[in-house]
């Protein structure tokens, strides 16, 4: 079973206000009469929280005001991280997708007995991380649950899920917070000045939960740097910026993909035909060596590296289609294959 003690630390310390009226809404309206849930946001630590937020008030034994009590013995396990019906399902460390042995495990959790009496319940954060095999054996579940069964997914890319397994789950789509009121929330939680609190914001590209988590990880001042080395690249002549190494391989290519992606936006396509279309392919480059990488390829972080620090270098070349072209071709060598 996963560790869920870091799930409760984040439901107890960084539930931000519009969740929890989130939350209340959705159980006043649509209510809780199905028995596995799809939560996406643009935030997939959003959408986490407001998954372990339900999840903790389905198990609830005296819920008020459309939430759980955070008082009753359930919610008191919950919160220590110590619930035995709840198994959470992630990424395990040290690797890029989450796997069948992961799901067949889970399988046989939700068949066992309520220790509780309310449900036995399963959270799947970053359901999209999935491979297709784990995704499929789930799929059974979700057509046959058990009868005491309830499924929780969430995701921030909910599109790379089988259709089959989207359209067994209840969607539950987060709308975007407001900026203002992400900015009072993020300022009272880290404080310090409000420059500050839009610092935060801005390196988490204004997703307002994993910004007041980034605030609380040693993962901020490897990020600034990683954030801090693109424009530079073409001043990088001894090989790839250090601060590539210094990250995950899949925050690397996500960060990358948000530079190029504002790249894209500032060029004039009119005057720039050129420029505009170099951009574009070392988007595609990028972008589908994350896409592999999210699916669970597993390449060899270095060399993935070394290679992306060349095509980055290459992009103002004349040749620069061709050698976009070798590389989306290569993408099945080094272990990178889908």
């Amino acid at each position: 079973m996963s560790d869920t003690s870091e799930l409760a630390v984040e439901l107890r310390d960084a539930t931000p206000p519009w969740l929890l009226s989130h939350l209340r809404e959705w159980i006043s309206g649509a209510g809780d009469k199905g028995h596995a849930y799809l939560v996406v946001s643009e935030d997939a630590n959003e959408a986490s929280l407001f998954a372990g937020q339900l999840a903790m008030r389905q198990l609830c034994h005296d819920p008020q005001d459309g939430l759980a009590s955070g008082q009753c013995q359930s919610c008191k396990a919950f919160l220590q991280g110590t619930h035995g019906d709840l198994m959470l399902l992630q990424v395990p460390e040290g690797k890029t997708a989450i796997g069948i042995d992961q799901v067949r495990e889970a399988t046989h959790f939700l068949q066992q007995t309520a220790l509780y009496g309310a449900a036995k319940l399963l959270l799947v954060r970053d359901a999209d991380q999935m491979t297709l095999a784990a995704a499929n054996s789930l799929l059974k579940t979700l057509e046959e649950p058990p009868g005491n069964a309830l499924m929780l997914l969430s995701s921030a890319e909910a599109w790379r899920l089988p259709p089959t397994v989207r359209s067994r789950c209840q969607l539950l789509r987060l709308p975007r917070s407001e900026k203002d009121a992400a900015l009072k929330w993020l300022g009272s939680q880290v404080g310090g000045s409000a420059a500050n609190a839009e610092h935060l914001l801005d390196m988490a590209q204004g997703r307002a939960v994993s910004a007041r988590l980034m605030a609380d990880s040693e993962s901020l001042a490897a990020k600034e740097a990683l954030v801090a080395s693109f424009p530079v690249l073409s001043e990088q002549r001894a090989g790839p910026p250090a601060a590539w190494s210094g990250v995950d391989l899949s925050v690397l290519l996500s960060e990358l993909l948000v530079w190029v992606e504002g790249q894209v936006r500032g060029v004039d396509t009119d005057r720039f035909c050129h420029q505009a279309q170099s951009w574009l392919l070392l988007h595609r480059c990028v972008a589908e060596l994350s896409s592999r990488v999210k699916r669970g390829a597993t390449p060899g972080k270095d060399i993935v590296i070394a290679e992306l620090f060349r095509l980055c270098r290459s992009r103002d070349h004349a040749a620069f289609a061709d050698i976009g072209g070798r590389f989306l071709s290569s993408l099945g060598r080094e272990g990178v294959a889908s």
